[in-house]
Order: C-alpha cells, then sequence, then structure tokens
C-alpha cells in the first residue's frame, strides 16, 4: 500500500468508499484508478479491506455527554484539567520520514483471498461460457451430430446449447424450439433436456420434443423410454405415447407420428379431419396452406404419403374430396362445397 498512499491518502479513499466525497475528490480517485491495473487491485484491495473492518462490531460507546460532565466538575472544583509542564525540558526526536500505517497480516491475506476468488471464478465462468456451443436455425431445418454420437435434427427457428464435451454423470443440453432426438445408448450417463423449464430424461432412445415459448411442451415417443418431469410431477413413456406440460400439469396422449413429418416427410393420415389434414401439412413442409370455408374444413380423409413432394400431396388431397386447388402467391388455397 505503500506507493498506493504516494498518489493519493487514506482519508480520501475513506471518502470515496462511504460515498461522502465531493463530485471533485470521486473524479480525482476515479481518474487515479484509471491509470493502471494495479491502482484498480489497490482499490479493489482497500475495498475489501473497508467493507470487512466496517462489519466489525464497536463494543466502546462514545459518551460526549458524559465527558463534558466530568470535565466541567473538575473547573468547578478547580483541579487542572490540563496537567502542569515538567520543569525539565524533553527533548524529543521526530522522524522525518512519512508514516506506513501498517495493517494486521490477516486482513491482507483475507484481501488477497478475496481478489484471488474473484479472479478466479471470474476465469471458471468465462471458460464454462466458451466450453458451450450452440447450433439455431431460422427458416431452415438441421441435422447437428453431438460429442456423445447423439443426433438431433433441429426444425424451423429452433436452438440447442450442449457442452463441447460431455463429462460427469450426465449428458444434458438445453433446447428452445423443436427437435428430433436419436439418443446414443449410455446407461451410466442419462441424456438430460431442459426444455423450457420441463426435464426429459432417457438412457438411449428416440423421440420428438417441441418446446417453442407461450406453447405446452410436447414429447412423443418414436422408440425407447422417455421420462417426463417438471416440478414435482413426473411420468414415464414407451414408444407411441406422447405428453403435454402446461405450467401445472403433465397430460398424457398418444403420440403422433405425424408431429415429425418437419424430418421425415411421412404422413399417414385415419378418417382425420381436413382442418387437422392441413395444419399437419403446413408444419411439415413450412408453407402457408389455407381452406376457403368451414364446410370442408370437416371433411374426413385416410391417406399416406411417403416424402411426396408438396405440389403432389396437395393435389392427392384435393383430388381425393373433390376440392379445387389453386396458389395465390406464396399461400396455397383448397376449395368446395363440402363433403357428402
Amino acid at each position: 500500500m505503500s506507493q498506493f498512499h504516494e498518489n493519493i491518502s487514506e482519508e480520501l479513499l475513506a471518502r470515496y468508499l462511504a460515498e461522502t466525497a465531493t463530485e471533485e475528490e470521486k473524479n480525482i480517485v476515479d481518474n487515479w484508478r484509471a491509470v493502471s491495473l494495479e491502482n484498480e487491485q489497490e482499490l479493489a484491495a482497500y475495498r475489501f479491506i473497508w467493507m470487512h473492518t466496517a462489519s466489525i462490531p464497536r463494543k466502546v460507546e462514545v459518551n460526549t455527554d458524559l465527558a463534558w460532565n466530568k470535565v466541567k466538575k473538575k473547573m468547578d472544583q478547580g483541579a487542572a484539567v490540563i496537567p502542569p509542564l515538567s520543569a525539565e525540558p524533553r527533548r524529543i526526536d521526530f522522524d522525518q520520514r512519512p508514516a506506513k500505517k501498517k495493517l494486521p497480516v490477516t486482513i491482507w491475506a483475507a484481501a488477497v483471498v478475496a481478489l484471488l476468488v474473484m479472479a478466479f471464478s471470474w476465469f471458471f465462468m468465462q471458460q464454462k461460457q466458451s466450453d458451450s456451443l450452440t447450433v439455431a436455425t431460422t427458416n431452415n431445418t438441421r441435422e447437428q451430430l453431438l460429442p456423445d454420437g447423439t443426433k438431433v435434427f433441429l426444425n424451423y427457428n429452433s436452438a440447442i446449447t450442449y457442452p463441447e464435451n460431455f463429462n460427469g454423470d450426465l449428458r444434458t443440453v438445453s433446447l428452445k424450439g423443436e427437435a428430433f432426438f436419436d439418443v446414443t445408448p449410455d446407461k451410466e450417463h442419462p441424456f438430460v433436456i431442459d426444455a423450457n423449464g420441463t426435464e426429459i430424461r432417457v438412457l438411449g432412445t428416440s423421440f420428438n420434443v417441441k418446446a417453442y415459448e407461450k406453447a405446452p411442451v410436447r414429447v412423443d415417443v418414436a422408440t425407447g423410454k422417455v421420462q417426463v418431469s417438471k416440478a414435482s410431477k413426473k411420468v414415464e413413456l414407451v414408444k407411441g405415447e406422447s405428453a403435454e406440460v402446461s405450467s401445472d400439469t403433465i397430460k398424457s396422449l398418444k403420440a403422433n407420428m405425424n408431429v415429425m413429418g418437419y424430418r421425415t416427410l411421412v404422413f399417414d393420415f385415419t378418417a382425420t379431419d381436413l382442418n387437422e389434414v392441413i395444419s399437419t401439412i403446413r408444419d411439415g413442409y413450412h408453407v402457408d396452406v389455407r381452406l376457403t370455408n368451414e364446410q370442408i374444413a370437416q371433411c374426413r380423409l385416410t391417406i399416406k404419403f411417403e416424402k411426396e413432394p408438396l405440389d403432389a400431396t396437395l393435389a392427392v388431397i384435393a383430388e381425393t374430396l373433390n376440392l379445387d386447388l389453386r396458389k395465390e402467391g406464396a399461400v396455397y388455397w383448397l376449395d368446395g362445397d363440402g363433403c357428402q
């Protein structure tokens, strides 16, 4: 601290830390701390000492009124308040060097430890952030291979965050949006997905997760077993089962393989309302398809499409239900009088 005090006084620093300094004094300290990293470190150490010494309880209470009454009483009694000078003058040698106020070694050690803790915490935080990778899509799909061999197929407007290497007991990733997972089996290291606060835990299986904001999280299982949990609620799903998770409930459903159509382009409908068919086609092909009236929305359709082009798929639907198909700009329209 010796170099510290050659540039700035301890009194000024105390006022700065106590927030009683004037604007001019604050500028002096701010300019001084900006000169070098060493000055910044000195200030940090002094702030640590200041905060801890300020918290030490004072056992001695100062009573100025009591002290003044005692002095006044002595004055009234004629007693000397200030002791007389000694008859023999004494010689006092003054040390011309500026006094250096030494602080206990334990306080300095605590300050150093605090600085080291802050430095290492910052380093590890940055290291942790740098080890995380994020893959995102906008108007496209993408398949991503994770470090353990797990395959992830991202739908439009989705993102997955995962570590550069899976270390520890769990293989943890975070999902925003929708993705199909084909997880590499590893019984010793469960695969865990954080999907908008819902946890999906598996050992090795394939399933679809839809976790867009402001909508329930949905999990549809293609193979194996999946555990879905949120807060204190939990459910286990197997092939052909599904779950929809809201803020306070987990609802079990029958899996709908058509929700994976954005990846497979396979759609299988059995006596399905046209309104639902069109909604599924819209999500699977990422296209705007609309019906002109409510009458045809109730038409039922039983059909299967496997990797068919969009135009062919819509043309077959129109021909099957005796509807007219037209395209206006980027919008496909299905029109007709309804079903008999």
